[in-house]
């Protein structure tokens, strides 16, 4: 039998989240479509002149109107090890990236979105926002200011109990989460 080295309180917790259309983003929809439909028409208009490249342009156009289009499918999938906090970004389920993280014992603070921490971390600038939530103003939402790759962020995320409780447990004076 092969020893991973697992430890009887090692922690492992997963949770996808899939972010909600805005308008901004049915906007973006609506412009690819008729883009999208303008090109078509404008590929069978002058399909005498293009001749036969025209039924490769046409699949070219189609392939590219469904990578667009699902490329908008965005989910966010949180990962926490032992205190340690992964946040990847996945693409319409085909691309995924690290887009975060950290170590509990690192942030400076996490609290509620509806907190006065929040609210004072409004009032300072020079931070990136990381919203990788489904929607940013969901009562879930959590925040946390900390340092990622030499640059200071603030992330907005809806981890669930068992995640908060895990990176409390590894820095209880700056998460502020109080167990029910």
């Amino acid at each position: 039998m092969d020893n991973f080295n697992v430890r009887k309180d090692d922690v492992f917790l997963e949770k996808i989240v899939t972010r909600r259309k805005t308008g901004k983003d049915y906007l973006k929809i609506a412009a690819v479509v008729i883009g999208a439909l303008l090109v078509l028409f404008l590929l069978v208009l002058f399909s005498q002149v293009i001749g036969f490249l025209t039924p490769l342009l046409l699949a070219g156009v189609v392939y590219a109107f469904y990578i667009l289009l699902t490329g908008m499918s965005i989910e966010y999938e949180y990962i926490v090890t032992n205190g340690d906090l992964d946040i990847d970004q996945i693409i319409a389920r085909r691309k995924r990236k690290r887009i975060y993280s950290c170590q509990a014992k690192d942030i400076e603070i996490m609290a509620r979105l509806d907190s006065d921490e929040w609210r004072q971390v409004q009032q300072q600038t020079g931070r990136k926002l990381l919203d990788c939530s489904a929607v940013f103003s969901s009562s879930d939402n959590w925040f946390i200011l900390s340092e990622y790759k030499n640059q200071r962020v603030t992330v907005v995320f809806a981890p669930d109990e068992r995640m908060l409780k895990n990176l409390r447990r590894f820095n209880p004076s700056r998460v502020k989460y109080i167990p029910h």
